[in-house]
């Protein structure tokens, strides 16, 4: 757990349960969002209005009694506001709602962060493929990073791209040749289905029925990078169950195409 702002005593924190029930902890809320931008303090205002953060009662080894700020954070807030406790506006502006909070509410001694590690679905393995190349390793690494540190949706653009890397890379160790200078994972994943010779013979015929519906998924591939991804400026980005979802059935698609065509 992080302190992103601590009063004068002990910096244990055992949580208790929550201090007001939804109604009245909402009510407690929008008055020192109000009570701060009266006072013009804008930052504080806008963490406590943008940060779900819930009020829960806390004590220590020494029996002391005080309320916490707290929020159990998904990777990507958490790691957000951890930057931050390294920000002297930031930490200022925890002070303010904390002490803003204690003058119309009860005691808040401190305002913590934790990481909610249930947080979001559960991703399919990453891969290592054997058929591979330096541009897949650079990308399947990059990307590993990116959702560890920020979040399914930061990954979505790097895990596309060593998925295009994958396709050139099993085209070329099967000497099938696509048509362009540049083919996308649509053209590739298709030309892959219809020439690769894993994919040939009557006892393929469950497993290529297979690789058509999943090539519905490739379909979607390039129109969600390229619109609700960081691969460029957008407003709507993927949420990050809809980021998750792209990214396993990424994985799962590159996966079995390495396993078949080896």
């Amino acid at each position: 757990m992080i302190s992103l702002y601590r009063a004068s005593g002990s910096g244990e924190i055992q949580l208790l349960g929550e201090t007001l029930d939804r109604d009245k902890w909402t009510e407690l809320r929008n008055a020192a969002v109000r009570l701060l931008r009266a006072r013009r303090e804008d930052g504080a205002a806008t963490l406590l209005e943008t940060i779900p953060f819930q009020l829960h009662d806390g004590t220590n080894s020494f029996g002391d009694e005080f309320s916490v700020l707290y929020l159990s954070a998904a990777m990507h807030q958490y790691v957000d506001l951890a930057e931050r406790e390294r920000d002297p506006a930031a930490k200022a502006a925890f002070r303010t709602l904390a002490e803003t909070l204690s003058e119309i509410g009860p005691y808040v001694r401190f305002v913590a962060l934790a990481l909610d590690k249930k947080d979001g679905p559960a991703p399919v393995s990453s891969s290592s493929p054997q058929i591979t190349s330096d541009a897949v390793e650079q990308a399947l690494a990059d990307a590993e990073q990116l959702i560890a540190s920020r979040g399914a949706t930061s990954g979505v653009d790097r895990v596309h791209t060593a998925f295009h890397g994958f396709l050139l890379a099993v085209c070329k160790r099967a000497d099938i040749e696509v048509v362009g200078d540049d083919p996308g994972v649509t053209q590739l994943f298709k030309a892959i289905r219809e020439r690769h010779p894993a994919f040939d013979g009557e006892d393929k015929r469950h497993p290529h029925r297979i690789a058509q519906a999943l090539a519905t998924i490739v379909d979607a591939l390039n129109p969600l990078r390229n619109r609700a991804t960081l691969a460029h400026p957008n407003e709507s980005l993927l949420a990050e169950p809809e980021a998750m979802l792209v990214i396993n059935a990424v994985r799962t698609l590159l996966h079995y195409i390495d396993t078949l065509a080896r």
